[in-house]
């Protein structure tokens, strides 16, 4: 457990803009499955070529949901101030890579 504590507490102080968290199934470009995982969402910061788009962490996944939100409840009695949204009843964060890289920025050389 205090790993995961470790992992949260470690992208709140370094990640900027801090993060927020959602728990949700586990979805990305080449996967997809109905165990809940942990992510941080923030945005690229100036040393990527997606400054300013959404960003999303993996932190930590679980076998089951229950599993996941008592992790979770441990982590919010070690620290009152974590929060996440839960969308263990369906919805996801992820957005496809083929949209990120849509229109990339342009240099403000």
């Amino acid at each position: 457990m205090s790993g995961l504590i470790d992992r949260i507490r470690n992208l709140r102080g370094n990640v900027r803009p801090p993060p927020t968290f959602t728990l949700e199934m586990g979805r990305g470009e080449t996967h997809r499955h109905c165990g809940p995982v942990l992510y941080a969402h923030s945005i690229y910061g100036r040393g990527s070529v997606l400054i300013g788009r959404p960003r999303r962490i993996f932190v930590e996944e679980w076998p089951t949901w229950d599993e996941a939100r008592a992790a979770l409840a441990e982590v919010r009695a070690a620290d009152p101030s974590f929060r996440f949204d839960d969308f263990g009843q369906g919805g996801s964060t992820h957005i496809p890579s083929s949209v990120l890289t849509r229109h990339p920025p342009d240099d403000e050389d």
